[in-house]
């Protein structure tokens, strides 16, 4: 027997009032309500994930020595113990930990001695509760300045390395050396590498001499009584 089109439209609504309801059931469950903290699930125990950091106190921080391990830092009150055993250690390489970008790379020198201090930790710096002063240092123009800086490196396009720019010189630890493409010291006529110190205390076999009158160290000029053949 043949549905009338009386019938088709009263089982239209029908369906249409169950596709109605439905929907503000599943609006009910999912809308206006609080949004879940994030967790990860560890051993069957639900745990709010801790972003790892090296930050002062808080959780996840990442665990640098067995030190750490000890000494939580929200209950540490004071300097942890010397650690015996260090982790997390990596290089600086373009592949491992990422090559350190001579632009942004400062070094700094704090005005404290690591070895009595009794609240800072060189080793675990997510115990400190404060910064440590930095160490201040006096310029051209009687000013004082904070020690901390970019490194003055010059790069050797030859050798693929970096070099320091040096402010002072240790006369009786740098040498004079000449090498050859390879990086290799060079030898003279008789085998030898040409190599010496810049001062020996030898008068005679020294590079350099300091002037007490003028208060400067002076090269030794070596004259020769033949002009050489342009």
């Amino acid at each position: 027997m043949e549905k009338t089109i009386n019938q088709e439209i009263a089982e239209l609504n029908s369906l249409v009032d169950a596709l109605v309801n439905r929907i503000k059931k599943l609006s009910t469950n999912t809308e206006d309500t609080p949004e879940v903290p994030p967790y990860s699930k560890v051993s069957g125990t639900n745990k709010q994930i801790q972003v790892s950091d090296v930050g002062t106190g808080g959780l996840g921080n990442i665990a640098w020595n067995d030190s750490e391990l000890k000494s939580p830092p929200l209950l540490a009150e004071a300097k942890p113990p010397e650690p015996l055993k260090g982790y997390n250690k990596h290089f600086h390489t373009r592949y491992a930990g990422g090559a350190l970008d001579i632009n942004s790379l400062e070094i700094v020198e704090h005005d404290i001695d690591w070895d009595i201090d009794e609240t800072h930790s060189k080793h675990s710096q997510q115990f400190w509760v404060d910064n440590p002063k930095i160490k201040k240092s006096q310029n051209s123009a009687n000013e004082n300045v904070d020690k901390i800086g970019k490194m003055d490196l010059v790069f050797d396009a030859d050798s693929a390395k970096w070099g320091a720019s040096a402010f002072e010189i240790d006369i009786k630890k740098c040498y004079l050396v000449s090498k050859d493409e390879n990086g290799n010291i060079e030898l003279d006529e008789n085998g030898n590498e040409k190599k010496a110190l810049l001062y020996n205390i030898d008068d005679t076999k020294t590079n350099i001499i300091w002037d007490s009158t003028a208060k400067v160290f002076r090269l030794y000029a070596v004259y020769s009584s033949t002009l050489p053949t342009p």
